[in-house]
């Protein structure tokens, strides 16, 4: 239970690193079940553009996690 709440705690930390723009489309799209049609009507963007930013943002939030190690 400790370690669940570590692991939590590091990973809002590392989220809050990413941009705006990068955070929304992993948290809606992992942690709120959206699909990316979803997401791109809600942000009135194109599909791949909500691809790239969550493509981007993954990247970026495995390099900072890597970092903690």
């Amino acid at each position: 239970r400790q370690r669940q709440m570590c692991i939590r705690d590091r990973l809002g930390t590392v989220l809050h690193r990413l941009s705006e723009k990068q955070r929304s489309a992993i948290l809606l799209r992992y942690f709120q079940g959206m699909n990316d049609r979803k997401i791109s009507e809600l942000y009135h963007v194109s599909r791949s553009a909500i691809c790239s930013r969550r493509t981007r943002g993954l990247k970026k939030l495995k390099m900072l996690l890597s970092e903690g190690k």
